[in-house]
């Protein structure tokens, strides 16, 4: 029973221009990192947060640029599962498709996040029990907004990231004005707190500068899920690497002037046991602004990333599930054309960190594991662009030497490793065994599925745009 491999047309042009990218690709990343991560960094590193998101941005792009190479010569119907079948080879993609799933833990950041934002501001809402209420409860919500399909998806998306960025920069722009502490004092005893290196306790990371870099990267890097709508867009291989080139210069100004800001009115002691920006944005704002704050960038940038990681993940996984790698049942869809199962099943993985109360950095360190695993494979498959498709690699309007091309394929790989090693050393030996044994079955599943046949892959990957001159397809 071999792996039967089906060119798939390539179909009509979405409905997703590049401003709606824009929106997707800026939401998806900003609520994983500016929000989440900037306290329990700034008690890593202490001033110098604002650098190590600095780093952390350049370090992030580095490691998704090849990713906008590869959206700029092929249109993806099914992201980074679509990428590794054509490229990759079926095994691969098997793997992926399998060890996937796990990604979708991701959603309970967003959850717990969100529920940690209102518990700081509503006291009623502070307490544990609340806490895991308010988490599931937005889950629920965005749940319900992904199964009424992709185009209300995509325009929630758009206004609640408009809300985010009006928001995020006014509380860079209030903020460094109303500095009090000398950030930009590299030799003040508080620039940093714990060293430029990194720091262990019990044999675990706990902080320095590079700690919080290598915490941070994982908030510098979603937009590369923006690949997947490649399928739903107007111009893919125009707008969609467009977009996410835009996202790097908006985390520069949105990540870097926010932790600035948060770090420049507030000391480390002064955050107590809080992980997020709420008493720094009391500080900044007058009463009503406090609140438009809360709600238009904290609030919307949270949401925005859990739904857009909702259709993400969706896309992704419903390909592995119309090629037989999972069951077709569980890729169903509905009348709107969304994945009842898989968001269902989304869903309820999303929901088990919350309600076992795990922490935010507990939560993004065992993400990035997944990510960085991910990331190996994804190795195989971007490398091998130049040689697959040499004539849509070589009229992409991206196009690079291939020397430079595999330098930044390599680099983006060691970026992986260092994430990998760095998220393995920052929870304890068992739940680090736990993650990586899980992704160790599903690879094994992988594999012995890739074994067994019976596959039938429809490869969604197109080396043209919808109204483009026609370029060969090199297999």
């Amino acid at each position: 029973m071999a792996i039967k491999v089906i060119k798939e047309p390539a179909p009509k042009p979405g409905t997703l221009g590049r401003t709606e990218l824009y929106a997707l690709a800026v939401g998806q990343v900003i609520g994983a990192g500016v929000i989440t991560l900037i306290v329990p960094a700034i008690k890593m590193t202490g001033y110098s947060a604002w650098l190590a998101y600095l780093i952390a941005i350049i370090m992030g792009f580095i490691m998704v640029l090849p990713y906008i190479f590869v959206s700029s010569a092929l249109r993806l119907g099914g992201g980074n599962y679509s990428m590794l079948c054509e490229l990759a080879g079926p095994t691969t993609s098997g793997i992926f498709a399998f060890s996937y799933l796990t990604q979708c833990l991701s959603l309970s950041l967003f959850g717990t996040a969100a529920a940690a934002y209102l518990g700081d501001v509503i006291p009623a809402l502070g307490g544990i029990t609340s806490r895991i209420i308010v988490g599931v409860v937005l889950l629920t919500i965005f749940f319900i907004v992904n199964l009424l399909g992709v185009d209300i998806m995509a325009h929630a998306q758009k206004l609640m990231t408009w809300l985010l960025i009006a928001a995020l920069l006014l509380f860079a722009i209030v903020g460094i004005f109303k500095m009090k502490l000398p950030i930009f004092n590299f030799a003040d005893s508080n620039f940093l707190i714990n060293g430029w290196g990194i720091t262990f306790d019990k044999g675990q990371i706990s902080g320095g500068f590079t700690g919080a870099v290598l915490l941070f990267v994982y908030s510098c890097q979603g937009y590369y899920m923006t690949i997947a709508y490649g399928r739903d867009a107007k111009n893919a291989k125009r707008d969609i690497p467009a977009a996410m080139l835009m996202t790097v210069p908006t985390l520069i100004l949105l990540y870097v002037g926010v932790a600035m800001a948060g770090v420049g009115v507030m000391n480390v002691s002064e955050y107590g046991n809080s992980t997020t920006l709420v008493f720094a944005a009391q500080r900044i704002f007058p009463t009503w602004l406090f609140y438009f704050f809360i709600i238009g960038g904290p609030i919307m940038a949270l949401l925005s990333t859990l739904n857009s990681s909702f259709a993400y993940n969706a896309i992704t996984i419903g390909q592995s599930c119309d090629d037989g790698w999972l069951p077709a049942t569980f890729g169903k869809k509905n009348a709107k054309g969304s994945r009842i199962f898989i968001l269902a099943f989304m869903y309820i993985l999303g929901i088990i960190p919350i309600v076992f109360n795990l922490s935010i950095t507990v939560i993004t360190n065992m993400v990035q594991i997944f990510t960085s695993f991910f990331a190996f494979l994804n190795f195989v498959a971007i490398i091998r662009l130049p040689k697959k498709y040499p004539e849509a690699w070589g009229k992409c309007r991206l196009h690079v030497s291939n020397g430079f091309y595999y330098t930044i394929c390599v680099l983006s790989l060691v970026g992986a490793i260092v994430v990998f090693w760095k998220s393995c050393l920052s929870m304890t030996p068992a739940l680090a065994i736990a993650n990586v044994a899980a992704l160790l079955v599903t690879a094994a599943i992988g594999v012995w599925r890739a074994k067994r046949g019976n596959i039938e892959i429809h490869t969604s990957v197109w080396d043209k745009d919808p109204g483009e001159e026609d370029a060969p397809t090199t297999k």
